[in-house]
């Protein structure tokens, strides 16, 4: 702060939207300042509005006019305290504990203090000390430090988000202690994952006579707390009082978030000794096998079936990488092998036209993450050989012969039914017979059909004469005959110009000769 001309002093007045109403308002901790600066903080309740001030001169009776008015968002203007360090030696190490900036004020302007991010700074105390930077959690270890030697640390706190850069902590410096070297501790920890299966591979040293391990978890988001995470590590599902050197610790990936493992080393009931830690971020550590593939044909049609990678995990692939597929095919035969071709696709079924017949093609597969810039294996080599092809002329005939069969099955039918009909319409309508002569009398009648109704023919009595031969001599019978009907074509020898008179008369003069 400035001393000001002596003499004259300093006012101001500020205004925020809750004090509209009532006007300017006299800025407490700022009225007749000598100096040019006055801490108002506690004039301010809400960092989040905007506020208004101004300022005037004032020197025994003379008061200036108000300055031009400054308008100030707290949460914009303030600039982030230092934040609290603890040290702790151990073992060879620095435990750092970190507390957020207002840790301990009733009043905080960073109210999400888990947004924070910390950056420790520290150096050996000496002579040739080189600084060195490192991004930390709230409780962190510092690992690789000289034994017996002295270093200091600061840290400040920032927020990326925002781009604000906080102050420096005060530096506070420790020593460190010896380490102990035993041949009990699990070293090299390394991961391997494959389509989410995921093991943990580690080197013990020395003899391992009654050594067990308990491999332990700790999820990740819990370093970004402020507490002390140390009690909170759980023992992974079947790799706890294990002998051999590895662990699967797939059943424990349930999500994307990141782990951190290690390996607790036992001998008898005394002895122990922790790993140091190794990360795990699943999508990132994890691995893409090559895909599955088979091939299918269909006319000049080339079909390639894709079974995605990771089997029963598919569905958490599927969702967390985006996968696409890289297919290369050719022609290949035993004098040449043909150019590659190369397609990407991200359906499971992709098809190759326009393929060769008697040919054999070959295919492979690989599949790959654009968000991940991840990609697997290529599949192992598929082929299938396609089969002989048709000459165009054979093709043609059997189209040709095809389609005369289907004309003939439907036009012949077709053909028939109207021939019969043709044929009833002629007989009925337009008869091409003529009646006999014997009947051409009888023209003014109707013809007759056996299609039209008729009219009755007239009915007529007749007899029958039968002459048998006897010992006595020749016998003539007459017999009479039941009514009977003859058409216009009879014989004649039964005429209808007889009467019925007649017919009697007839059978009396047979009968007399008879006698």
């Amino acid at each position: 702060m400035v001393s000001a001309t002596p003499g004259v002093t300093f006012s101001a007045q500020f205004q925020w939207p809750e004090l509209e109403p009532t006007g300017w308002q006299e800025l407490p901790g700022c009225q007749a300042v000598a100096g040019t600066g006055c801490d108002f903080s506690s004039a301010i309740s809400e960092y989040y509005d905007t506020h208004f001030v101004r300022v005037r001169a004032q020197a025994g009776p003379l008061v200036s006019p108000w300055s031009q008015v400054l308008q100030m968002l707290p949460e914009q203007v303030a600039q982030i305290g230092p934040p609290g360090l603890q040290l702790q030696s151990t073992n060879g190490a620095v435990k750092v504990m970190v507390s957020p900036p207002e840790a301990n004020q009733m009043r905080k302007m960073w109210i999400d203090d888990l947004s924070f991010k910390y950056n420790l700074v520290f150096w050996e105390n000496s002579s040739h000390a080189q600084l060195q930077s490192k991004k930390i959690f709230p409780v962190d270890t510092i690992d690789d430090l000289a034994p017996d030697s002295t270093y200091c640390f600061k840290v400040q706190a920032n927020l990326p988000s925002q781009g604000k850069q906080g102050l420096f902590s005060p530096t506070s410096c420790v020593r460190t202690t010896q380490k102990v070297n035993t041949l009990l501790c699990a070293t090299n920890l390394s991961v391997l994952a494959l389509n989410m299966e995921f093991h943990l591979l580690w080197s013990s040293q020395g003899s391992q006579d009654g050594v067990s391990y308990n491999v332990q978890y700790l999820f990740g988001y819990m370093k970004g707390l402020n507490d002390d995470y140390s009690g909170k590590w759980l023992s992974v599902p079947r790799c706890e009082n294990i002998s051999s050197t590895w662990c699967n610790f797939s059943s424990i990936i349930t999500g994307s978030g990141f782990y951190y493992l290690r390996v607790q080393a036992r001998q008898g009931h005394n002895k122990s000794c922790f790993s140091r830690e190794v990360k795990v971020d699943p999508l990132k550590t994890n691995g893409i096998g090559p895909p599955g593939v088979r091939l299918d044909l269909s006319d000049t049609l080339l079909h390639i079936l894709i079974s995605p990678p990771g089997g029963d995990k598919f569905k958490f692939m599927r969702e967390h990488y985006d996968l696409s597929y890289r297919i290369l095919y050719w022609r290949n035969s035993s004098d040449m092998k043909e150019e590659v071709k190369q397609k990407e696709v991200k359906q499971t079924i992709a098809t190759v036209a326009d393929v060769s017949p008697s040919s054999l093609y070959c295919v492979q597969v690989q599949a790959f993450s654009e968000p991940y810039n991840k990609s697997s294996a290529y599949s192992q080599q598929q082929c299938i050989h396609t089969p002989a092809g048709t000459p165009l002329a054979l093709i043609i005939f059997g189209i040709f012969l095809v389609a005369l069969v289907v004309v003939l099955l439907v036009a012949a039918p077709l053909g028939f039914v109207f021939y019969q009909a043709y044929n009833k319409i002629k007989y009925v309508f337009f008869p091409s017979c003529q009646p006999p002569l014997n009947i051409e009398g009888f023209a003014a009648q109707p013809f007759s059909s056996p299609y039209l109704p008729a009219a009755e023919e007239a009915v007529e009595s007749c007899s029958v004469i039968e002459a048998m031969v006897t010992e006595q001599g020749t016998l003539v019978v007459l017999t009479d005959c039941k009514p009977c009907s003859h058409s216009s074509r009879d014989s004649g020898n039964y005429s209808n110009d007889d009467t019925t008179a007649g017919s009697q008369g007839s059978r009396e003069t047979l009968g007399k000769e008879i006698l």
